[in-house]
């Protein structure tokens, strides 16, 4: 709460009065093509006030009054001006048509920030980056009404979500793929994943995204799926401040009954405070005199989806090149669900060990606050400082009703439990950019960053009940306890700090190309630097029953538990074992090396490089089942030192396409929860022993592409990859009395694919469509993908030795079609966005012991967006998502030819309308 507080207070003091202004709006076009020019600078001469054009060529910002010269440019352009006059609370309308001289370019000088929220922005970084990239900006999230990086992420080629598992990039899971925040590490909240949840990022704080699939030398060697680096928002091009809000309909959970545990008065806002702390006497496995929260859950009527940001931000400047910016911004976010469906297990042949009824409902939040600096030196020298802080929250209540072979009985029992989770990060850092010589020969960029995660599990209540009656409205079963985790309580808490840095210089040699304000070759090397520590412990009172099983009213238990317990019929029995923390350490010290040649001067262009990675892995742990607390603890130390090459080749056919050859090797890590040799029991009941054996998987990474870019921001591209896992670390069914998995390397993995990626304006697809077509653009990527894992050289005892990897879909499409109009006034900007996706079946876990593996079934997702501007100051948006509303279903295939239903749900349709002003 204090860093919370702390964030929003900065965020107040930071909003200041902004003098009257006027508006300079209007569009840039090709002189020669008529085509809109995405992407280009329009500024007011010999200021830093200005913007970048949209993906339909218009500008617009605010500029006090009096007399300017307005300058438009572009790369490929000439200079452009004209005179104008901006008066107190009116509009300026401008339009260039800016004409093609290369000659003229000398003069060019951009004098407003480069926009890497536009989409058309990023296109023209993404045609000429020495290396393959994917980015999506702030621009593009807004137009397509996605509302966290996750989401962002999964629109892009290649990478689909899969549903509580997070990304997949290119069929490769959570611990292929790395995450990065301004290129600085961040910890995870998860003590059982690598990545940080990206959706703990509301787009409030997001500037683009890259996405880097192909490794280079300065990116750290642990992934072979995705590097995603999340950039955020640094500081405007003029003074701002806005308030937003907005309410959104769920057709299954709002306006119907809702079940919830409400035990503290900031649950509602995301946190806990005192309401779940664990009692004092648990941490020394003793009996507390009391549990303050209830076991019985409150009943309401689920509400709206609400939602609540504020930003503000300026930009001072000093003298003629000196400048000081900020931006902070804070939001809020609820979300109610309800999802009602079926829960099964299965035996090989097919037939049902559990069979559920489900309904669970879960209410979510997110908080975040940021506040970040800017200090522009001079033209040549800026730092930054930049603080977020992240609150999310999810308070569920599971209740299961049917059967349950695995607890002895045949008839139905009935279980509930209620889980409430707490994730917070802050994260700090310091950044720097500095050019140095006669156009920029040597460039360096260094950050420094602090940031602290924890992830928090208290009090989660579960209770389990037999012989179910019904009578006289009553709900009423016998308490089930004959195992820990029947009826328990549960807290655990994990703490991650990590330390970060980088530093980077990249050095011009030979002749400089004042077209392409580049050095025939140039020279990278550099540092980066990332150390980890976590702490993980759980806690757990059971409860016990003494003679005859009492019977409870399953609808409000707590008056009956309070007589049993006060007659002795029912006790708590902390769990008396100290093999329940661990302590992890990783750190990584890399120094990498690249060097960029163009071959032929504008035509072919090589990269190759190396990276020199060192890294320590340590986990300390007690034995399992260890009862004494003076126990010695164990010391499982990792050392390795890796050395991974990349090559690169660029070769530019014309301006307008290139082709793209990239190879390198990589490497993926066990994670810190793999290593540790004890029994892992997580909330849905699966049982993992980490193996302090594992060591690293060797990855071998190929890339080829081909790209055009036929007008501003418009792409086609075709690209094949290919890689190959040795030592694949993969989750197998370990040989037990009891039904537990470990991991083991487990052989050589094959994942191959091809994809393809489109944006076009439907203007340059069909002649004959007027301006309608002009201001419409469509937007396509799919995979095809194929992948292969041989686990016949493991221990584990699988259904099927050879299979699709883990969470690989044989294919993968993102579409979306825009349409920019006009539909009310002049004064009303209108966008219409339709979005669509869907995958194919993909394994979510592994059949063993002859029971088939689980797939989760293709469905598709489509949403519709409708965004207006009401003069410069109102936005109303509508959104309605999820429209097919499809079931969520997995299934497990047996070797009988059969197929059962292990579980299956709906989300719901959403609505949501939403306002911003501009003050």
């Amino acid at each position: 709460m204090k860093q919370f507080f702390i964030s929003f207070t900065l965020i107040i003091l930071s909003i200041s009065a902004f003098a009257q202004k006027g508006l300079i709006k209007g569009n840039v076009k090709d002189a020669d093509t008529g085509e809109d020019v995405i992407g280009a600078s329009v500024s007011l001469s010999g200021t830093t006030t200005g913007a970048s054009t949209d993906i339909f060529g218009n500008f617009q910002f605010n500029a006090p009054v009096g007399n300017y010269t307005l300058v438009a440019s572009f790369i490929g352009y000439k200079k452009t001006t004209q005179e104008i006059s901006v008066v107190e609370g009116e509009e300026v309308v401008v339009n260039f048509s800016l004409p093609l001289d290369a000659q003229e370019l000398e003069a060019v000088e951009i004098v407003a920030k480069a926009n890497t929220e536009s989409a058309g922005a990023l296109m023209v970084e993404r045609q000429n980056s020495d290396v393959m990239i994917q980015a999506i900006g702030a621009e593009e999230m807004s137009v397509k009404g996605i509302s966290d990086a996750e989401d962002a992420v999964a629109n892009v080629t290649g990478v689909t979500k899969v549903e509580s598992r997070g990304l997949f990039v290119r069929g490769l899971g959570d611990r292929y793929n790395n995450a990065t925040v301004n290129g600085l590490v961040v910890p995870s909240t998860d003590p059982n994943k690598k990545v940080i949840d990206l959706g703990l990022f509301s787009t409030d704080v997001v500037r683009n995204i890259d996405i880097n699939k192909t490794f280079n030398p300065s990116l750290y060697g642990d992934f072979a799926g995705a590097t995603v680096n999340i950039v955020t928002k640094d500081y405007p091009d003029e003074g701002f401040f806005t308030i937003g809000l907005s309410g959104a309909y769920n057709s299954i959970a709002t306006g119907n009954g809702f079940k919830t545990f409400a035990d503290g008065d900031m649950e509602m806002l995301g946190f806990s405070g005192n309401g779940r702390a664990l009692p004092t006497e648990m941490y020394n496995r003793e009996v507390p005199n009391s549990y303050d929260n209830s076991f019985s859950p409150t009943y309401k009527t689920a509400g709206p989806n609400m939602s609540f940001s504020a930003a503000g931000g300026n930009l001072y400047e000093f003298g003629d090149e000196s400048a000081f910016g900020f931006i902070a911004s804070a939001s809020f976010d609820n979300e109610y669900e309800i999802r009602e469906g079926v829960k099964r297990t299965y035996r090989a042949e097919g037939t049902t060990i559990n069979n559920y009824d489900s309904k669970e409902y879960i209410y979510s939040t997110n908080t975040t606050a940021m506040g970040n600096m800017f200090y522009k030196i001079n033209n040549k020298n800026q730092i930054s400082f930049n603080n977020i802080f992240i609150n999310e929250s999810a308070n569920s209540v599971l209740d299961l009703q049917g059967k349950h072979e695995e607890l002895g009985r045949e008839e139905p029992i009935f279980r509930e439990r209620n889980t409430y989770t707490q994730n917070t990060v802050n994260i700090h850092q310091l950044l720097g950019d500095h050019k140095f010589g006669e156009n920029d020969r040597l460039t360096v960029s260094w950050g420094a960053g602090y940031s602290k995660s924890r992830s928090q599990e208290p009090d989660r209540r579960q209770l389990t009940y037999r012989d179910l009656e019904y009578e006289n409205g009553e709900f009423t079963g016998k308490l089930f306890a004959n195992a820990p985790d029947d009826s328990h309580r549960f807290w655990s808490d994990m703490n991650e700090n990590t330390w970060s840095a980088r530093i980077g210089a990249t050095y011009g040699l030979g002749e400089y190309n004042e077209y392409n304000d580049t050095y025939r070759s140039n020279l990278s090397v550099g540092y980066n630097g990332s150390f980890k520590d976590r702490t993980f412990e759980w806690w757990m009172s059971t409860l016990s029953i003494q003679g005859v099983p009492p019977r409870i009213d399953i609808d409000n238990p707590q008056e009956d538990l309070d007589q049993n317990f006060a007659d002795g019929t029912l006790t708590y029995k902390p769990i008396v074992r100290y093999d329940t923390k661990f302590n992890a350490v990783m750190n990584v010290n890399a120094f990498y090396a690249d060097y960029g040649y163009e071959i032929v001067p504008e035509k072919l262009k090589m990269n190759v490089g190396a990276r020199f990675e060192q890294g320590y892995q340590e986990v300390a742990y007690k034995d399992e089942g260890t009862t004494d607390p003076n126990a010695p603890d164990n010391l499982n130390i990792k050392e390795t030192s890796n050395f991974l090459p990349s090559l690169s080749f660029k070769y530019s056919l014309n301006e307008k396409s290139n082709i793209r050859l990239a190879a390198s090797q990589t490497l993926i890590r066990p994670m810190m929860s793999e290593l540790i040799p004890f029994r892992f029991t997580f909330a849905n009941g699966q049982k993992i022993v980490g193996n302090p054996n594992l060591e690293n998987s060797d990855v071998l990474n190929f890339d080829l592409k081909y790209e055009i870019f036929p007008n501003s921001g418009e792409l086609f591209s075709v690209g094949v990859f290919a890689k190959q896992i040795d030592n694949t670390i993969e989750l197998v069914t370990k040989a037990s009395a009891i039904t537990e998995f470990t991991y083991v390397n487990a052989g050589t993995s094959h994942v191959a694919g091809v994809e393809i990626e489109l944006n076009k304006r439907l203007s340059n697809i069909f002649q004959n469509g007027g301006e309608w077509l002009s201001r419409s653009n469509v937007g396509f990527n799919t995979t095809l993908l194929t992948s292969q894992t041989d686990l016949s050289g493991s221990a584990g005892q699988f259904t099927n030795e050879q299979r699709a990897m883990y969470g690989a879909s044989p294919y993968m499409v993102n579409a979306n079609v825009s349409h920019e109009a006009n539909i009310f006034s002049d004064n009303v900007t209108s966008i219409f966005t339709v979005t669509y996706n869907t995958f194919g079946d993909r394994i979510v876990a592994a059949g063993s012991q002859g029971a088939g593996d689980i797939y989760e079934r293709s469905y598709g997702t489509l949403n519709f967006v409708w965004k207006n501007k009401i003069g410069e100051k109102i936005s109303l948006d509508l959104s309605v998502k999820n429209i097919l509303n499809p079931d969520i279903t997995l299934e497990q295939e047996f070797t009988n030819g059969t197929q059962g239903v292990v579980e299956t749900y709906k989300k719901g349709v959403d609505a949501k309308l939403g306002f911003k002003y501009s003050f």
